[in-house]
């Protein structure tokens, strides 16, 4: 093999998948998602992330913590959750 095949060999074994290491994870504890919400929403979150951030000082809070615990929240009064989803979609229905 000449010089450049030879380097062009090494380099390419970047791209290959690696057979050994550390196994896989297959389940993950978290990912990444990408959601289209509500802007003054979101404004609101944030506003809050930050009061709360401060009310709660010297403990750190991560806003992923935060926005999963409001999450968990809603999953665990799912009804009060399905009361609200009801109301908003009678008054928009109405207006419409």
């Amino acid at each position: 093999m000449s010089d450049k095949e030879d380097r062009i060999a090494r380099l390419s074994q970047r791209f290959k998948t690696h057979t050994g290491g550390r196994p896989k994870n297959d389940q993950k504890s978290r990912e990444r998602q990408s959601l289209y919400l509500d802007a003054n929403l979101i404004e609101r979150v944030d506003k809050t992330y930050k009061e709360i951030g401060h009310q709660l000082y010297p403990i750190e809070v991560s806003k992923s913590l935060f926005l999963e615990t409001i999450l968990e929240y809603g999953l665990e009064n799912i009804t009060v959750i399905k009361t609200r989803l009801s109301e908003l979609t009678e008054t928009s229905e109405s207006s419409s």
